[in-house]
């Protein structure tokens, strides 16, 4: 993709395979305008500092231990490809437009615009510009024009964008996940017990049947004794 200034865009440079999409671009764009917003000293890294700083300042995070190790990881240095790459490795980044929908309604907690989101047919590919200032595409398209729902959709978007799914999505699957193996357990437990329980009728049966035997067979040793 070449820029109006005959410039190739970085995007090409780092991810050739998508050099020529449209949408990749823009949420290129916006992930590097949050890389450029971490980053206070423009030295093209984001470090730990700058990073803790921002969670607290722009997130709003009284306690962002957790948000920090899982943004930096072992790298303690942050450039627009590493953000990238994050970012398209990222759960977020294959969601459906309805898992999007979801997000808006169950998270974000903004079910108005749920009919905006699916007609325009958002997917998480494009949340990247959900997380910066983007008025052509929140008020012009999407006809959000309460200022305090586009700055909530924004922080929600910059945080999905940067850190993955909602706990409580991925709580919801381990609930699920822990239900099941429960249910298997009991009823594997319940097979246990039937099992023995049959297994205890059949003894006591075949026992009743051995003391017949041995009566029957004492009888005859009796009867051909007289």
């Amino acid at each position: 993709m070449v820029l109006s200034d005959g410039s190739v865009a970085d995007l090409c440079i780092i991810d050739p395979q998508l050099c020529g999409d449209e949408n990749a671009f823009l949420s290129f764009e916006a992930i590097r305008s949050i890389h450029k917003l971490m980053d206070d000293d423009a030295d093209g890294t984001v470090d730990t500092m700058e990073t803790d700083e921002f969670l607290r300042e722009d997130l709003k995070y009284h306690d962002p231990k957790a948000k920090h190790s899982s943004f930096h990881r072992a790298d303690p240095h942050i450039s627009v490809e590493d953000m990238w790459s994050t970012w398209k490795s990222s759960e977020v980044y294959n969601w459906t437009a309805p898992q999007v929908e979801e997000w808006l309604v169950v998270s974000v907690e903004l079910p108005q615009y749920a009919e905006s989101f699916r007609k325009h047919q958002l997917d998480g590919k494009a949340l990247p510009r959900l997380a910066v200032k983007n008025i052509s595409l929140t008020v012009s398209l999407l006809k959000i024009l309460d200022r305090s729902h586009v700055q909530k959709l924004q922080l929600k978007a910059l945080d999905i964008v940067l850190f993955g799914p909602p706990p409580g999505r991925q709580n919801q699957w381990k609930d699920l996940l822990l239900g099941l193996s429960v249910l298997m357990a009991l009823g594997g437990c319940w097979f246990a017990y039937i099992q023995t329980r049959k297994s205890r009728d059949d003894m006591g049966k075949l026992m009743k049947d051995l003391e017949g035997l041995q009566r029957a067979e004492q009888s005859l040793l009796d009867l051909q004794a007289k």
